[in-house]
């Protein structure tokens, strides 16, 4: 590959000199992202909610590795806690160029006839209101950043449906792929809006909250025949955020082995 190959590609898919929020980014999907957009040059502001430890450890490794990166406690579910954490951007940086709504759970499987008020409320503030929240506060700073990216994290819930107890969270992650469409249309041109939708990760999601039998039944039905990896959500991410997706907004990008296709 040319000296002039090797540009193209740096100066399209890296990140220098870009400032990005990663939410729930102290472990599984929302850390293998943050590292990745640190690699790929940007700035990184690691937001968390409890997991303080892993999002030290993401601050610690991007900035040995000579990186810009600062962590954020905030609970997004209520309107002042994205407010903190847009504060905190404003007085680091003043500007944005990526948001990553990654933070959310399914907190708790039960069936639709057992789920308490205060669970589906709980679920939906999480994976809905948090997003909706978020991204009011930070559009602005947005607005002023370069080629300035909203990257959504759906689910593949919203195509096949969920399992086992956890319809109110995919309900929750199918406002979030028709918010995307929304704001796609209401932010062009100055801001694209896409939604990374992961298939089954083996994170702590799916360690607390899915059985190994049903793990490997799951894997053996797929067609690359594995489940995934949060670093398999990284590059993609990388993609989504850089010049490279530039006339790419309101799509939704599948990452899923092949178990929903289409």
């Amino acid at each position: 590959m040319s000296m002039a190959s090797l540009d193209y590609l740096t100066q399209t898919f890296g990140l220098a000199g870009r400032c990005a929020v990663v939410t729930g980014a102290g472990r599984g999907i929302g850390r293998a992202i943050a590292e990745a957009l640190g690699a790929a040059g940007a700035k990184v502001c690691v937001h968390y909610h409890t997991s303080d430890a892993g999002a030290g450890e993401v601050v610690a490794a991007l900035t040995a590795a000579g990186g810009e990166a600062f962590a954020v406690q905030a609970d997004l579910t209520e309107p002042h806690g994205a407010r903190t954490l847009a504060d905190a951007v404003t007085q680091r940086w003043g500007r944005l160029d990526i948001l990553v709504n990654n933070a959310g759970d399914i907190i708790q499987r039960s069936p639709i006839e057992d789920f308490s008020d205060d669970l589906i409320d709980r679920v939906i503030r999480l994976n809905f209101h948090s997003v909706v929240y978020l991204t009011r506060e930070l559009v602005p700073l947005l607005r002023r950043g370069e080629g300035p990216s909203i990257i959504n994290i759906g689910s593949i819930a919203v195509t096949i449906g969920s399992s086992g107890g956890a319809v109110v969270y995919g309900g929750t992650k199918g406002a979030v792929h028709a918010m995307t469409l929304s704001l796609a249309r209401e932010l062009a041109p100055a801001i694209r809006v896409n939604t990374l939708s992961p298939g089954v990760i083996l994170t702590d999601f799916h360690r607390r909250h899915s059985t190994p039998e049903r793990l490997e039944q799951i894997a053996g039905s797929t067609p690359l025949k594995r489940y995934g990896q949060a670093e398999d959500l990284a590059a993609p991410a990388v993609f989504l955020a850089s010049e490279a997706s530039a006339f790419i907004t309101g799509h939704t990008l599948d990452v899923n082995g092949g178990l929903s296709m289409g």
